[in-house]
């Protein structure tokens, strides 16, 4: 029961002990706010009154300034477990102090003059309550990390809300106990209460490390900002204004709601009913307009209104209390003095409501623009210090005024409404100066953002160069080695870079491969860094490299040389023959280089394509780009056309458009245009803007955001469409995300089309933001984008708020609610007018739909999901959307929809795969029907389906986060195998061109030296080790019993990382033996989430 109501509140597993942990102190604070302020303003207007309610404002302000700078102060010298331990502490103490002082002291009356005690409780009210919440607060933000505050911080809040608003409303029944006799016996309760409060507060710091963030900020360069610099910058000084004139509105109406009730409720008995019952009404009432109000004036009506509201509606009741006042009285307790008593205690708890509510959060908001690293400092010294010299201030005013002999409590209402008069003015000053600032905030931020907008090259190398910046010695050497693999032709000028590490390891890698791979050209540098080379074995290691390139160098080149290693029938030398072509100088020669371009053996065709590289010659173009949809050759070929520059264009563009030309090679082509770039290159990727496939358009995409692309006025016009139809995509799949049934417990199908929806959208939102950068200002799409993936409540809202200013009118409609920190419902009710949501009648509908939608709106890995998910459901049946895909060219869903027939209908199974050829059918049999007779051959090993092995793949923790559709091409490049006991799936000396092993089920041994190092199992992969071709296993890895694998090729492995950048990021995890994987549930249900943000 416990239990399932944290999960109503939204707590998943693990997260218990600090619901309960934050939910008593919410409770407890509840209590002690409750019949602290009730008894501390009861006492306060029995017993001094109105006459003293300046001088009390007076001293709130000044002990509300002085505890805000002490704890200012306090915050940066201590831990903040000690910190908040000790403010509760202090405040126990002094609660406590004060209902035992009341023992010994006699409390009077108003007539027996002034009174200590009730004065000193009433003042210390304010600065109380703003320390123990921001205790409170600062424990909920160090024991939940930003996606857990953001998913509780509602749960927490409305908890804390409910007992506060519990504990108001028990103070009737409370003060009919027999301990309760005086109005000061509730500090009692009060008292009571924080001894629970500072009991669990130090059980939360001795249960978890709430210090974390104080060791982390001393790794941040924290920047403060001085009151004089807040005063002289005009923004902040509008802040100020504002918060002074609001605070100043506010106390004003708190004095004459004070007065007010003096003397309408001059009993006791009375006045504290009535207190805890307006007070538990106020806060109903703020968290009705939290809840239901605040979102609606903030996202219709924007910031301006929000901080309107309040003043407007004071306005109106003090209006009322005026007419009322003068008409019927505002002094004498009588019937006519209600009229005037509503008017004042209404005005008094819209205002409080309203400031909570909207007020507040709307103006935590105008602290956006600052920079992050002073940003808070501000906030804090306006929002407490001055907000506490406002209070200070207000006190004054009125000790000023009451000595004025005519001045009555009709006469304040008049100064509130020239007050709020004033906060209406400033509102409007404020946002018009807030909108200017984000502006400068956008424009100061387009310098550090210089290197973000734009991306230099495809995200492999990238990747690849970050890798080299690591402090961690194997993966800079394995990013090396894969760099080998990605670019071989610039292979060696990052080699060139690693002579200056200062790693011996590394550099001597660097040394030893640039004599293996006769890097020639690099002599001159390689002498200059040989000189001032002081480790002895990389010295040894550059005078053999230095010997090695100079004798390559010397190495004169005629027919009769070249034929001797050209012709050669031993491998190694048509290697070196065809590295040795990278000097050619004659036309006469070139033939030779022609014909290894073609040469059986796949390290020779290697070496001749690095060659045809670096020679430039364009004759050889459309033989590099015949290769460039053969995995073995793919990255080299690319690596050559990358070094040829602009002249690949005229023939690569053409290659693009080749009748059946392969996928791979589009999207080589499209990448090779960003890389080289150019105004021609521009030119080639605008005009395949609209070409019709997904994959194609998502690298061009990147390729034009790499060339910083800019639109003309014509050019926007198509991209506006574009986004437009982007925008649908994303509200489709919202809807088709809403639609999913949600059942406990979740079936696993389902779970994996609700991740596979998000990664669509995530797909559709990059794109988004990159065709963003092309119509508006690419640094300030980048700005917005980092402020929203960081997923804070600020920070989405600044996002928000910066396009609101530079997006145009016909687009943000659209695109804001896309954006919003709101939930998928909300979503699409704003879009309804742009993107009517489809109706789904049912579940097997939406599964339909998702299978019959445009390929290049759904990949094909969420419509196989939707395929598989088909059959399962009582109500479906065998449909034309099955029955069609039964001969789509992609066996993945062929064989998704054949299996999804059989399931249901065996017999039309049958019927309808007759219509196929006769060995498209028999492949399909042996993997689809059952086997009738149980065969130890492999041969006869029944296979799992293309989508079986993907959920298998994305099942493996290493691979967990590769999108679903990145792992359907590695599983297109996979076979299966059965092998028995005692097979040898690598010997000891094996070269690395070995595949790579995914191990289904059964168990391999890992042997050296003839004994078991190592046993691998079910998902862990074997073969990994061995990166380059012509690296070598130093183990024996055998079947320990019967074993069935997936095979990936290793040349099917690098082509794959350089088209998807999540794969190479997941092996670099995979080779990384310093590196545990984490274990990621694949099936992690927080997708279900409708809070969730769309980028989370």
């Amino acid at each position: 029961m416990l239990k399932a109501f944290l999960r109503f509140l939204g707590a998943v597993d693990g997260e218990d002990s600090q619901m309960w942990f934050l939910l008593g102190i919410g409770a407890f604070m509840g209590f002690f706010l409750a019949t602290y302020q009730v008894g501390s303003e009861s006492l306060f207007i029995q017993t001094l009154g109105e006459k003293y309610l300046a001088e009390s404002f007076f001293v709130t302000g000044a002990l509300g300034v002085l505890t805000s700078v002490t704890y200012v102060y306090i915050q940066k010298k201590v831990r903040f477990s000690r910190l908040v331990i000790g403010n509760a502490a202090v405040i126990t103490l002094i609660v406590c102090g004060l209902r035992l002082a009341f023992e010994f002291v006699e409390v009077g009356d108003k007539e027996s003059g002034f009174s200590l005690l009730p004065f000193l409780l009433f003042v210390m009210m304010g600065p109380i309550t703003s320390i123990l919440l921001l205790g409170f607060w600062g424990l909920f933000g160090r024991i939940f990390d930003t996606r857990q505050t953001k998913r509780l911080i509602g749960s927490v809040d409305t908890g804390q809300l409910i007992a506060t608003i519990i504990a108001f409303f028990s103070i009737p029944l409370l003060i009919e106990l027999p301990f309760i006799d005086d109005t000061y016996d509730l500090l009692l309760v009060s008292s009571l209460s924080m001894i629970v409060i500072l009991g669990l507060t130090v059980l939360i710091c001795k249960n978890y490390n709430v210090d974390l963030f104080d060791s982390l900020k001393k790794d941040q360069k924290i920047e403060y900002t001085g009151y004089l610099g807040i005063f002289k910058n005009k923004y902040t000084r509008l802040l100020c204004v504002f918060m002074i004139c609001s605070m100043g509105a506010a106390i004003f109406v708190e004095y004459s709601f004070l007065a007010t009730i003096e003397i309408y409720h001059p009993e006791e008995d009375k006045l504290n009913r009535f207190l805890s019952f307006f007070n538990g009404t106020v806060i109903i009432m703020s968290f009705i307009i939290q809840t239901f109000i605040n979102d609606i004036i903030l996202n219709k009506f924007g910031l301006k209104v929000a901080l309107m509201t309040m003043p407007i509606i004071l306005i109106l009741f003090m209006i009322g209390g005026l007419v009322s006042g003068h008409f019927f009285g505002y002094e004498i307790l009588n019937e006519d003095f209600l009229f005037f008593f509503m008017f004042i205690i209404s005005g008094k708890a819209f205002t409080a409501s309203l400031r909570d509510a909207l007020e507040s959060p709307a103006f935590k908001l105008f602290f956006l623009p600052f920079n992050l690293t002073i940003r808070f400092d501000i906030q804090n010294k306006i929002e407490g210090v001055i907000g506490q010299v406002a209070t200070f201030l207000a006190g004054g005013l009125q000790m000023l005024v009451a000595t004025l002999v005519f001045i009555k409590l009709i006469h304040f209402i008049y100064l509130i409404i020239a007050i709020a008069l004033g906060v209406i003015y400033l509102s409007i000053k404020l946002y018009n100066q807030y909108q200017i600032k984000l502006k400068e905030t956008l424009t100061n931020q387009r310098d550090l953002l210089a290197d973000k907008g734009k991306i230099n090259e495809f995200s492999a190398l990238r990747v690849l160069k970050n890798e080299l910046k690591s402090e961690h010695e194997i993966r800079v050497l394995n990013a090396l080695r894969l760099y080998e693999q990605l670019d071989p032709i610039r292979f060696s000028l990052v080699l060139l870079d690693q002579l200056s590490s200062t790693n011996a390891k590394v550099k001597s890698y660097a040394y030893s491969k640039l004599s293996e791979i006769k890097a020639y050209e690099t002599l001159e540098i390689i002498k200059q860094e040989a000189k001032k080379e002081q480790n002895e074995s990389a010295l040894i290691l550059a005078r053999k490299t230095i010997a090695v390139l100079e004798e390559f160098l010397a190495y004169e080149l005629n027919d009769e040389s070249i034929r001797r290693y050209t012709r050669s029938t031993r491998q190694e030398d048509r290697v070196y023959g065809a590295r040795l072509l990278t000097k050619l100088k004659e036309d006469k020669h070139v033939p030779y280089l022609a014909e290894l371009l073609r040469d059986i053996n796949p390290e020779v065709r290697t070496a001749a394509l690095i060659s045809a590289g670096k020679l430039k010659r364009p004759e050889m173009l459309t033989v590099i780009i015949d290769h460039l949809h053969i995995p073995r050759y793919s990255n080299t070929a690319m690596s050559a056309l990358m070094h040829l520059g602009d002249r690949v264009f005229h023939a690569a563009d053409a290659a693009f458009f080749k009748t059946e030309q392969h996928t791979a090679t589009m999207v080589r082509v499209v990448q090779l245009f960003g890389i080289i770039g150019g105004k021609q290159a521009k030119e080639l990727l605008w005009k395949k803007i609209e070409f019709p496939n997904k994959q194609v358009v998502s690298e061009l995409l990147l390729s034009l955001n790499a060339l910083g692309f800019e639109s003309k006025d014509f050019q926007s016009a198509r991209i506006k469409l574009i986004i437009e139809g982007l925008l649908g995509d994303i509200a489709w799949n919202i809807k088709a995300i809403q639609d999913i049934p949600r059942v406990y417990p979740t079936d696993s199908m389902d779970a994996e089309l609700l991740q596979a929806l998000k990664e669509e959208n995530n797909v559709n939102l990059n794109n988004l933001f990159i065709l963003l950068g092309m119509i508006y200002d690419v640094h300030n799409v980048q700005l917005v984008k980092e402020n929203l993936a960081h997923g804070s409540m600020d920070s989405v809202t600044f996002a928000i708020e910066m396009l609101d200013v530079f997006v145009e009118d016909e687009i943000k409609p659209m695109l804001l609610p896309i954006l919003d920190d709101i939930t998928d419902k909300e979503r699409l009710g704003l879009l309804l007018n742009f993107f009517p949501p489809e109706h789904f009648e049912s579940y097997s509908d939406l599964l339909t739909q998702i299978i019959n939608r445009d390929f290049n709106r759904i990949t094909r890995y969420t419509k196989s999901l939707a395929i598989n998910r088909l059959h399962q459901l009582p109500e479906a049946h065998v449909s034309n959307s099955l029955i069609a895909n039964l001969f789509n060219p992609d066996v993945l869903l062929l064989q998704s929809a054949a299996n999804s027939i059989y399931q249901m209908d065996s017999e039309a199974y049958q019927a309808h795969t007759n219509r196929l050829k006769s060995y498209s059918k028999l492949r399909l049999d042996k993997i689809i029907l059952p086997p009738v007779f149980l065969y130890e051959e492999e041969e006869n090993h029944q296979k799992m389906l293309l989508v079986e092995r993907v959920r298998f793949i994305k099942s493996i923790p290493n691979f967990a986060a590769i999108p679903g559709d990145s792992i359907t091409r590695m599983v297109d490049a996979m076979n299966e195998r059965k092998v028995p006991l005692g097979t040898a799936l690598i010997n000891e000396g094996d070269k690395g061109d070995q595949p790579l092993f995914v191990i289904i089920d059964g168990k391999v041994d890992l042997i050296r030296s003839g004994a078991v190092f190592k046993s691998l199992g079910p998902k862990d992969i074997l073969g990994e080790e061995a990166i380059l071709f012509m690296e070598k296993f130093d183990y024996q890895a055998v079947t320990s019993e019967e074993t069935s694998f997936f095979i990936l090729p290793k040349e099917e492995v690098f082509d794959l990382m350089t088209l998807h950048s999540e794969i190479l990021k997941a092996f670099l995890d995979l080779i990384d033996t310093t590196v545990k994987p984490e274990s990621i549930d694949p099936f992690d249900l927080s997708i279900l989430d409708d809070n969730v943000s769309v980028f989370n």
